[in-house]
């Protein structure tokens, strides 16, 4: 098989630690397969993107040895990950746009679709 990879494009739906980690480790995976990676952080999930926030489903990886979900932000980030965060969701956790980390779009579901439109999609 050969050609250029196709994009992946993960949505998270709800602020639920495991289904964040699992897509970051998606995302983390195939960025370093150098498959073009996005992220949209839809609704509650936005709060992942809040600066300081810590999940205490991070403690007993931590015990294990596996990375929080910090770390895989910071990760997916370094692989040029694109992220944007849900314009809606930003409202709804409390939060402003000023007060993501550098590099963090804002839009809509409508937007991120049309940026991500060969890529394959998947709901986390």
């Amino acid at each position: 098989m050969s050609g250029l990879p196709r994009g992946l494009a993960i949505i998270f739906a709800a602020a639920d630690h495991a289904r964040l980690h699992a897509g970051l480790t998606l995302a983390c995976s195939a960025a370093a397969l150098d498959r073009p990676v996005a992220l949209f952080f839809h609704g509650e999930s936005v709060a992942a993107l809040a600066p300081g926030w810590h999940w205490q489903g991070d403690v007993p990886l931590a015990a294990a040895g596996i990375p929080p979900i910090a770390t895989l932000l910071t990760s997916a980030n370094d692989l040029g990950v694109a992220f944007m965060a849900c314009q809606s969701g930003l409202h709804l956790c409390g939060l402003s746009a000023a007060a993501l980390a550098d590099g963090i779009e804002t839009g809509g579901m409508i937007a991120f679709l049309a940026a991500v439109q060969d890529a394959d999609i998947v709901l986390a």
